[in-house]
Parts: C-alpha cells; sequence; structure tokens
C-alpha cells in the first residue's frame, strides 16, 4: 500500500499517540481500529524537522492520551507553495525543495509542515495491540 491508500483505508478510523520529547521531531504512532486482513496494524509517521505544529484538542487532554483519528491527509509539496509566514523558517531549504503537509482531525485537530517526512506500517501481533490500546 501507498502513503495515500494507507491514509484513506486505514486511518480514517484509528487511535493516535503523539511523542513531542524531541521536538522540532515528532513521532505519531497511529493504531488502526480493528484488524485489515485478519492483521493489526500501526502507522508510523516520523516528521524529522517540523517547522510549524497547530495542534487544538479537548481541555481534559494530555499530550500522552490516545486520540481518536477520523482522517488523516497527508501531502508532499514544495516550499515555495507554503504560506510566506512559515517559510521564513526553512531558510537553508530552496524553493522547490520538498516539504510535507500532514493533517489529522478528530479528537485532536492536528497539522504540521515538516522538511524531513518518514513513515512506515507496522504488524503488530495481537497482544501488542491490545496493550498498545490500554
Amino acid at each position: 500500500m501507498n502513503l495515500k491508500q494507507v491514509c484513506e483505508t486505514l486511518l480514517d478510523n484509528a487511535d493516535m499517540r503523539i511523542d513531542l520529547s524531541a521536538f522540532p521531531k515528532v513521532t505519531l504512532d497511529i493504531l488502526v481500529y480493528g484488524t485489515m486482513d485478519d492483521k493489526y496494524w500501526k502507522a508510523v509517521f516520523e516528521c524529522g524537522q517540523v517547522v510549524y505544529m497547530d495542534a487544538e484538542l479537548d481541555d481534559d487532554s494530555s499530550s500522552n492520551d490516545l486520540f481518536v483519528v477520523l482522517e488523516t491527509r497527508v501531502k508532499e509539496t514544495t516550499k515555495s507553495k507554503i504560506t510566506p509566514s512559515v517559510q521564513h523558517r526553512m531558510n537553508d531549504l530552496q524553493d522547490d525543495d520538498p516539504v510535507w503537509e500532514v493533517h489529522l482531525y478528530g479528537g485532536m485537530s492536528l497539522t504540521l509542515i515538516t522538511t524531513k517526512f518518514d513513515w512506515k506500517l507496522v504488524e503488530l501481533a495481537e497482544s501488542e495491540y491490545n496493550l498498545a490500546c490500554a
């Protein structure tokens, strides 16, 4: 599966944990709800150099909570297509260098712009899935 397929088919009903401990690197662990093809899955997004972040969450929530994800979008673009108020944070990049916009909606509304993005889909054993849900 490519990233677009994963976002559209697996991550439209999921739980997410966000790791800000190494900011400006942000890691999103997105646990797919239930099984797909009789397997448990987790998507991991590593945003290696976040230059912009906007997160809106409930007053009762903390960054250690699992957040419900109802929609996920990741778009590769270029520095020149990012709003000028964010471009100045990427002075070391050329206008045509790639950047990624990551949007998640649900229990938390999260928008990230990052100059380094990597992702992987990880198959989980049922015990790992149950532990992650706890």
